[in-house]
């Protein structure tokens, strides 16, 4: 039993280390990346290799960062294309122009804000 205690604070405290090597990784690869993108795209994809072996999600705000079909660097304005769609419902669409690959992100609407919608239009 005192075993498996000391075992999930040691893993506990991997998991910690490794979001901060992570978040480490991605802001050297954000100031590297004008100069060297080869380098910035290792960056990325030693931080998504400490995650998947830690076990650890890399955090929304970085995983934003990685194109989901080429696993490629993207910053806004450099080599990806931001847009806020209104079709359907409002989200947000990032295409990459490493290998033209969509993401959409709904954005939310305030809790009160559809169901009056909703109201009114019945």
């Amino acid at each position: 039993m005192k075993g498996n205690k000391h075992y999930s604070s040691a893993r506990r405290e991997n998991r910690k280390i490794a979001l901060e090597r992570i978040s480490i990784l991605f802001k050297m690869a954000r100031e590297v990346f004008d100069n060297e993108a080869k380098l910035a795209q290792r960056y990325v994809s030693l931080a998504r290799k400490i995650g998947m072996r830690y076990k650890v999600r890399v955090p929304t705000e970085f995983r934003r960062m990685i194109c989901r079909r080429c696993k490629g660097f993207i910053l806004p304005g450099k080599n990806c294309i931001v847009r806020v769609r209104q079709e359907r419902e409002s989200h947000l669409v990032i295409t990459c122009l490493i290998c033209g690959g969509h993401t959409r992100i709904p954005l939310k609407t305030p809790r009160g804000t559809a169901a009056k919608r909703d109201a009114e239009t019945a």
